[in-house]
C-alpha cells in the first residue's frame, strides 16, 4: 500500500519568488463526500462478499504457530494486495488535476502572462483534494478486496491470534473485515509494528 502508492504525488517545486506563506494561500480541501461514500461502499461490499464466501466455500480458519507468524502472514497478504491493486489505481480520478497543477506551476515558473501565485495555489488545492479522493477510494478498494480474500482463504486475524483454535467470539464476516482493514492500511504500518515487536516494544 513502502506504503502503497495509491495516490501519485504531484511534483513539489517552489516557484521563484513564491514564499511559503503565499504558496499556502489556498488551503487544501479534504476528500469529497462522494469519494468517502465510495470507499465505504467498497469496504461494505467486501464484508458482504466475505459472508457469501464463508457460506458457500466454508474454508476452515488458517492457524499459525505464533502471533509473530500471524503478522508476518499479514505483511505478505498486504504486499500481495498492493501489487494486485497497482494497475487498478491508475484509473482512479486525480491525474487530470495533477497535470493541471504541474502545468500551472510550469507556466508561473516560466513567467507566462496571466498566471499568478493564486492560480498555482488554487490548482494545488484542487490537486490535493483529488489526491485525498484517490487515497480514500484506494483504501476502500484495498479493504474490500482483502476482506473478501480473507474469507476465501480462511485468513482470519482475530481467530489466528486467539488462544483457542476454536474461538468464535465474533462472526466470520466481522473477523474478515478486521483483517481487511489491517491489510488495507498497507505494508508500512505492519512493517513498523513487526519492527516494534522485534525490538521488544521499544
Amino acid at each position: 500500500m513502502p506504503h502503497p502508492r495509491y495516490d501519485d504525488e504531484p511534483t513539489q517545486v517552489n516557484p521563484t519568488g513564491v514564499g511559503d506563506d503565499e504558496a499556502a494561500s489556498a488551503p487544501s480541501r479534504p476528500a469529497r463526500w462522494i469519494a468517502v461514500l465510495g470507499g465505504l461502499a467498497c469496504a461494505g461490499a467486501g464484508a458482504a462478499g466475505a459472508q457469501v464466501l464463508h457460506q458457500q466455500v466454508g474454508t476452515e480458519p488458517f492457524q499459525v504457530g505464533s502471533d509473530r507468524s500471524a503478522f508476518g502472514g499479514l505483511f505478505v497478504f498486504a504486499a500481495a494486495v498492493e501489487r494486485v491493486l497497482e494497475p487498478v489505481t491508475r484509473w482512479l480520478p486525480g491525474r487530470k488535476a495533477k497535470d493541471a497543477y504541474e502545468r500551472a506551476l510550469a507556466a508561473f515558473t516560466n513567467r507566462a502572462p496571466g498566471v499568478t501565485v493564486a492560480h498555482v495555489a488554487a490548482a494545488k488545492a484542487v490537486c490535493d483534494q483529488h489526491r485525498a479522493d484517490r487515497t480514500v477510494l484506494s483504501w476502500g478498494i484495498a479493504t474490500g478486496l482483502a476482506t473478501a480474500l480473507s474469507a476465501g482463504a480462511g485468513f482470519y486475524l482475530l481467530r489466528m491470534i486467539s488462544e483457542s483454535s476454536t474461538w468464535s467470539g465474533v462472526p466470520t464476516w466481522i473477523d474478515a473485515l478486521v483483517t481487511g482493514l489491517v491489510v488495507g492500511s498497507g505494508t508500512k504500518p505492519l512493517h513498523d509494528l513487526l519492527t516494534r515487536m522485534q525490538n521488544g516494544g521499544r
